[in-house]
């Protein structure tokens, strides 16, 4: 699933390509690029370029992807973004787990590791009330410990499980999307996270800060990071979807969602730029999230509003 990335999927679709284990069919999910990403598929005869007449954000393209790829004939569905890169031996080596010939098994995750070295810990973990990320101990090869969630970073999802199940959820536009498919996997079977098996996440790092969150960060024993007003819709709809989730899935309580709203804000009130701007858009999205609302603003209609002064 690529957006206004082409130079980041192009390396993503040359690593799957490279493959030791061939895939089978490898889709493309452009949602709407403007970057000349559907230029640089013309003439290719391996892989299916897909482009949306709208960017659906990552939910919906991930959505399209495996409501198109369920209805090959393949076993399994890999999973990733366009800043996904596995090594070459990736699914040689999901495949190769025991676990792969399990048909308790629905899905299976490879370690994702940041471009620049180390785990990327938060795309696999728990969900007991908040989530929380997989131990660092957990990641010994040969040991494929269950899961609570996965993200759509290197995870392979056992086709029969995606058609019996409905689709992610596309109406959740950016955020969370992937965890709540997992609660709904695993109604199926197990998450196993097969360590031996690696993917590259080379997450985009945005060099900000404001003068309040460097004061704060001096006096905290964590690092809090603060989010340009301009990229703000992408926590709210994080912060509705997470809502939503904990409410059908943990029997959230009213006051407990409260509390959770309240940290929100406090966070954002500590170290943003513009706080008390994004407080009533953090509680209209907070209200959504319990209602089960999904209204999405467009990012390019977030930055239009917020450049007129309306956000």
């Amino acid at each position: 699933m690529t957006y206004n990335r082409c130079e980041l999927l192009l390396e993503a679709v040359d690593a799957v390509l490279r493959q030791t284990h061939p895939v089978d069919r490898l889709l493309v999910i452009d949602n709407a690029s403007t970057d000349g990403t559907s230029e640089a598929f013309l003439g290719r005869d391996d892989v299916e370029y897909v482009r949306l007449e709208a960017n659906l954000g990552g939910a919906g393209g991930f959505a399209r992807a495996v409501e198109l790829a369920r209805d090959g004939t393949s076993d399994w569905i890999w999973l990733m973004d366009d800043d996904a890169e596995p090594v070459p031996d990736s699914l040689e080596r999901l495949l190769a787990a025991a676990a792969a010939a399990d048909a308790s098994t629905a899905a299976l995750c490879s370690t994702v590791q940041y471009a620049s070295g180390g785990i990327d810990a938060n795309q696999r973990g728990h969900f007991r009330r908040r989530l929380r990320p997989l131990s660092q101990a957990e990641y010994r090869d040969g040991h494929h410990p269950a899961i609570g969630f996965l993200s759509f970073v290197g995870s392979l999802v056992r086709t029969d499980v995606a058609r019996s199940e409905a689709l992610p959820r596309a109406d959740f536009f950016v955020w969370g999307d992937d965890v709540e498919y997992s609660f709904r996997l695993r109604r199926h079977g197990e998450i196993r996270l097969v360590p031996e098996s690696v993917i590259l996440h080379k997450r985009e790092t945005h060099a900000y800060a404001t003068p309040r969150s460097r004061v704060v960060n001096r006096l905290l024993p964590v690092t809090l990071h603060p989010t340009p007003i301009e990229r703000f819709w992408m926590n709210l709809c994080g912060l509705r979807n997470y809502l939503w989730t904990k409410r059908v899935y943990e029997r959230q309580s009213a006051l407990s969602a409260v509390g959770t709203t309240a940290q929100f804000v406090a966070k954002h009130v500590l170290i943003d730029d513009h706080p008390l701007a994004r407080i009533r858009w953090i509680v209209r999205f907070a209200r959504d999230g319990r209602a089960g609302r999904f209204v999405n603003i467009a990012p390019s209609e977030w930055v239009r509003m917020v450049r007129e002064g309306l956000v």
